[in-house]
């Protein structure tokens, strides 16, 4: 979401608490588009006076930076312009 909405959403930090009194349920959710899909900021969020700040890039390559990246980079700000 933070690509798509240009910065305006900022994408969480991701972790989980381990609770040794309390069970979790988590629920992952996975959504592959067409592989010549573009990823990056809405068309609409983008003009004069409001340049991108992410890359976009297909699917593919996406999907790509995303898993050959170093672990300890961070993808989103590798997509920054």
């Amino acid at each position: 979401m933070q690509v798509i909405s240009n910065g305006i959403y900022k994408a969480p930090v991701h972790r989980a608490v381990v609770n040794k009194w309390k069970e979790r349920l988590s629920i992952v959710t996975f959504c592959y588009p067409s592989s010549s899909l573009d990823i990056g900021p809405a068309q609409m969020l983008v003009g004069e006076g409001n340049p991108a700040v992410y890359k976009t890039l297909i699917q593919e390559e996406y999907f790509h930076n995303f898993f050959n990246r170093k672990i300890e980079e961070s993808f989103i700000d590798k997509l920054k312009i």
